[in-house]
């Protein structure tokens, strides 16, 4: 294509492999067609390659996920000429009926119907969107509904769009938004997997592809750029990392929303928390926001927000905590800044993906920071920040297998605050950053145990 950008350096550019993902492309486009020679089994590979090629050329191969070829038989509407499978159809109507809500905090949202049809936009855009959509919807599907994580519908389409993708490298479509989205994809699922090293490998490939494109902001899909930028803070959230992007329209999305504006006086606001005074300026004014949210959606039953709104803040924040200092880097110094830093982590988390209290991605890095920090608090006068982290991590990113530690520790503060009832623990709570509608239900739940001990 010209511009010259690789995944990693090469391996397996030969002639097979790359007719093997022509061949995925190729199976869609001649369905129905009589064929007097059998289809070759598409070869699996791990990684994003990039390999020097004949005359100099480069080829630029993404993975291909291999799947067995498919009858088609339901037709779509003129917007693309192609054909969709029953089960396809099934696995669109399980996740716009059942499944949308899950993926949005949707007792925070307004209406989902404008990000349905953007989702039905974008998935008939062309045949690399839509193998890509069906594949993300299978997996989030199978999440939601406890069955096999990686099903043989997420799998076939995966490998449909990936093979898409690898006809493009060498075209003007090469950076399309299109192909970002399956590059993405397929950093979420490394995540989802655990698999550290072919999401850092992904990743590196979509920082390059969006270099070449001029950087996150020449993105003009807005809700595909929040979701680019969400993947960059999900991995450095779970991998201790720095961020390689960056996108703050936290003023912008605030003022859209109509949330109060925090005035500081004397050091202080009126979204201000306990000690928060005595935590860094920059950790202030990110407390400051974050109250201000929950303020919001607290104090008026009729504030709900456009999902990408909600979504621009969440990015918003989560790049500025992670500016603020890496889950990579050495502990900080100073107590009040640890708690806020890794509570305010831990409260942005409770905004992702999740259901049944189950969470798509574990924050095991989070979870051990967490616990570090609660052990090194325990000779801290003041416990009602501690307190609060208990809770908000309780929530969000520590497992069952803390549980027993968990309720031990907030039971201690309770004790020593000499909180008898969940009336009073939750007075203690909201003075921190807290959504009524997100966190109350399953705190009161965490309280209920501490009370059987």
């Amino acid at each position: 294509m010209g511009k010259g950008f690789i995944f990693i350096d090469g391996t397996k550019s030969d002639r097979s492999t790359k007719r093997a993902a022509r061949s995925h492309a190729m199976r869609e486009k001649n369905i129905g067609k009589t064929h007097h020679r059998g289809v070759k089994p598409a070869r699996g590979l791990t990684g994003l390659s990039t390999s020097q090629g004949h005359g100099g050329r480069r080829d630029n191969v993404l993975p291909s996920h291999g799947s067995d070829s498919i009858p088609l038989c339901q037709s779509l509407p003129p917007l693309l000429s192609m054909n969709v499978a029953p089960w396809s159809l099934e696995v669109a109507k399980t996740y716009f009926t059942s499944v949308l809500m899950a993926v949005y905090p949707s007792k925070l949202c307004l209406s989902l119907d404008r990000i349905k049809s953007y989702w039905i936009r974008i998935m008939f855009l062309d045949q690399t969107s839509y193998h890509c959509s069906l594949a993300l919807m299978s997996i989030l599907n199978a999440f939601v509904f406890g069955k096999e994580p990686v099903s043989w519908e997420a799998t076939y389409h995966l490998g449909q769009a990936v093979a898409l993708v690898n006809e493009k490298l060498d075209t003007p479509d090469a950076l399309s938004n299109s192909n970002l989205a399956v590059v993405n994809f397929l950093v979420i699922r490394d995540m989802f997997k655990e698999d550290e090293a072919s999401a850092k490998i992904h990743l590196r490939g979509l920082h390059k592809m969006l270099e070449l494109r001029g950087g996150l902001c020449m993105v003009e899909d807005r809700t595909l750029a929040l979701k680019l930028a969400k993947t960059d803070i999900d991995f450095a959230l779970h991998y201790g990392a720095s961020v390689v992007l960056f996108r703050d329209r936290m003023a912008q999305a605030a003022q859209k929303l109509g949330m109060p504006t925090c005035s500081l006086v004397g050091g202080s606001s009126v979204f201000s928390t306990p000690c928060s005074a005595e935590s860094s300026p920059d950790l202030q004014k990110i407390i400051q926001d974050v109250n201000s949210l929950a303020f919001w959606f607290n104090n008026d039953d009729t504030c709900d927000a456009d999902p990408d709104d909600l979504q621009e803040i969440i990015v918003s924040v989560g790049y500025r905590l992670v500016r603020f200092h890496s889950l990579g880097s050495p502990p900080m110094e100073g107590y009040p800044n640890s708690v806020y830093h890794i509570g305010l982590i831990a409260f942005l988390t409770t905004l992702f993906l999740q259901t049944g209290g189950r969470r798509f991605l574990k924050y095991h890095l989070v979870a051990r920071r967490l616990r570090d920090i609660v052990n090194r608090g325990q000779s801290e006068p003041d416990k009602r920040p501690l307190l609060w982290l208990l809770f908000i991590g309780g929530i969000s990113v520590l497992e069952e297998s803390d549980q027993p530690w968990l309720l031990q520790r907030i039971n201690e503060i309770t004790q020593l605050l000499a909180i008898e009832s969940w009336t009073h623990m939750e007075s203690i709570l909201c003075r921190f950053p807290w959504i009524h509608h997100m966190h109350t239900e399953l705190s009161r739940h965490l309280w209920e145990l501490v009370v059987l001990i």
